[in-house]
């Protein structure tokens, strides 16, 4: 190899390597969010991700431009809609949803196969807001694959929080 290529390769490493990373590992993220956000009883965060009843799901998408005038759809995360469980604000419902989140990425809680708030080894992004007297949840993640899976998950998860309904109804 020639000399002058041999300071460059690992340079060159070592920016692709930064480069492809978003941001902080997921578990220091999740630390990051149990420390400052999250209290010290668990108990009642618990009860609150427990008792969401969920309205309905569905992907979120990116719409990604693949050369010329060609462009696809890519899955980008999971919006749920929830009822606002009672006496509880967005931001509360945030904060309890990263909580559990960081908590379970930490080993702090037993994960669950549907659980939709939380990915083995990565950071999901959890954003609530209100619509139309309910709560919207948007869950993201950083790879198409793992968006995929989000959505798997959040289509079990509302399959086992779903809002009791009249069978009567169409």
């Amino acid at each position: 190899m020639h000399s002058s290529l041999k300071g460059i390769l690992p340079i060159t490493a070592l920016i692709g390597a930064t480069a492809c990373s978003s941001g902080p590992l997921p578990a220091a993220r999740a630390a990051g969010v149990e420390r400052m956000q999250c209290d010290a009883s668990t108990s009642s965060q618990d009860q609150i991700v427990g008792s969401l009843k969920v309205l309905r799901v569905q992907p979120l998408y990116t719409h990604i431009m693949t050369g010329g005038d060609n462009a696809e759809e890519r899955v980008n995360g999971a919006k749920l809609v929830v009822r606002p469980p009672s006496g509880i604000g967005v931001e509360e419902l945030t904060r309890a949803l990263q909580c559990h989140g960081a908590r379970t990425l930490l080993g702090q809680l037993s994960s669950t196969p549907n659980d939709p708030y939380f990915l083995p080894d990565r950071w999901v992004s959890i954003n609530v807001r209100p619509e139309s007297g309910n709560f919207t949840i948007t869950l993201s993640s950083d790879t198409v694959h793992d968006n995929i899976e989000l959505y798997g998950r959040a289509n079990h998860y509302a399959d086992e929080h779903v809002v009791a309904t009249d069978p009567g109804l169409p």
